[in-house]
């Protein structure tokens, strides 16, 4: 079982895996070389090792392309506790290697940190692992078992003292997270794909097509509101370590961080039937991807007021240049991902994730940071 699992995330002989890998050790000493240094706390790398992983672990669980293989795959008969351990390992592999690993590059190449702070994260990243597949298997039968160690992390990553005490209450609770699934049944995992939204019929001329898709869309995608919410309160988070260490420009980096949320930015690439009708469509670009612009700005508008009435109550510095900036980096970001979609569509994935997390995502963010970093160190 675990070579099959293996073999549909990680790709054949660990490839995938492999590939990934080395891409962070290119970045990590592309960037490591500038010898740029910056203090890393405690809670930063609770929280990236955690939460960063949780949100891959949870696309990959939910992921409609891996139901489809697990249909298949729990159906045959097997050691359901061994089949479960082996399959935490696949996916808590496939998002520390091809995912995870990226973002642990960026973090280290411009700090150096001590070994009690990698011991600290590497429990982080086991409970993150260990957590999320208990927590998702407990989901419905048990749901105050999944709130338990969602709550769980949220007080580690803020409440937990520096220093050993901090690793002490990791290993415990990675202790617990384990009991807890290993209580888990195989059934809890036997995921099915998610049933279309039933068609509506209309009378007359249809109206306002690609606002009725984007609605069925999240319908049928719940987990996507979920992962803007998560990158929402991170980059609120973000934003305000930075205002505390009298850095002006926190606020416009949490702007710009949000672009990194995906969900609404990868309708075409994660549709293949849908790229294909509108490779057929004439005018494709003035039909669709023109109000697919549109859309896509007032969504990144509606996070970024969120993400600006967070940051001011929990104490942030909202200035005029904020209020300047985030229509100034909503309209950049929902063009960029419209003509992403329409010229440099994603058609090489095997899995949701791979597309949540191709390279194309990270390009829009690092533009926009350097935006920032210019708009609040000029104005």
């Amino acid at each position: 079982m675990y070579k099959l699992l293996s073999r549909k995330l990680l790709g054949d002989g660990y490839k995938s895996a492999i590939r990934s890998v080395l891409v962070a050790v290119i970045i990590w000493f592309s960037l490591h070389s500038l010898e740029k240094t910056i203090p890393i706390a405690q809670k930063v790398i609770i929280i990236t090792g955690m939460f960063y992983t949780m949100t891959v672990m949870i696309q990959t669980l939910t992921s409609q392309d891996n139901a489809k293989c697990l249909k298949g795959l729990f159906a045959m008969p097997c050691d359901e506790k061994r089949t479960l351990w082996e399959y935490t390992a696949v996916v808590g592999i496939y998002a520390l290697t091809t995912k995870t690993s990226l973002l642990f590059a960026l973090l280290f190449a411009f700090c150096k940190p001590e070994p009690l702070q990698i011991v600290i994260l590497v429990l982080s990243v086991l409970y993150s692992i260990l957590g999320t597949i208990a927590g998702y298997g407990s989901f419905k039968k048990m749901p105050a078992v999944t709130g338990a160690l969602v709550v769980g992390g949220i007080a580690m990553a803020m409440l937990l003292p520096e220093g050993m005490i901090a690793a002490a209450v990791l290993a415990a609770a990675d202790i617990v997270a384990a009991v807890v699934l290993s209580l888990q049944k195989l059934d809890s995992y036997r995921v099915s794909e998610n049933t279309k939204v039933k068609a509506h019929r209309t009378k007359g001329k249809p109206k306002m097509l690609l606002w009725r898709y984007v609605m069925r869309y999240l319908a049928a995608h719940k987990n996507y509101l979920l992962s803007t919410v998560i990158i929402i309160a991170f980059s609120c988070y973000l934003a305000i370590n930075f205002d505390d260490q009298g850095m002006k420009m926190g606020c416009g980096i949490g702007l710009a961080m949000i672009s990194l949320n995906t969900p609404m930015a990868i309708i075409v690439s994660s549709n293949r039937g849908l790229k294909r009708k509108l490779e057929a469509l004439p005018d494709k670009t003035p039909r669709f991807f023109i109000p697919y612009g549109i859309v896509l700005f007032i969504f990144y508008m509606i996070c970024y007021a969120l993400f600006l009435t967070s940051f001011g109550i929990f104490g942030g510095t909202v200035d005029l240049k904020a209020f300047i900036t985030a229509p100034l980096f909503a309209a950049q970001a929902a063009f960029a991902a419209a003509l992403m979609e329409d010229k440099f569509t994603i058609t090489k994935w095997k899995t949701e994730p791979d597309i949540w997390h191709n390279p194309r995502k990270y390009i829009t963010p690092v533009v926009l940071t350097l935006e920032a970093a210019l708009i609040y160190m000029v104005f």
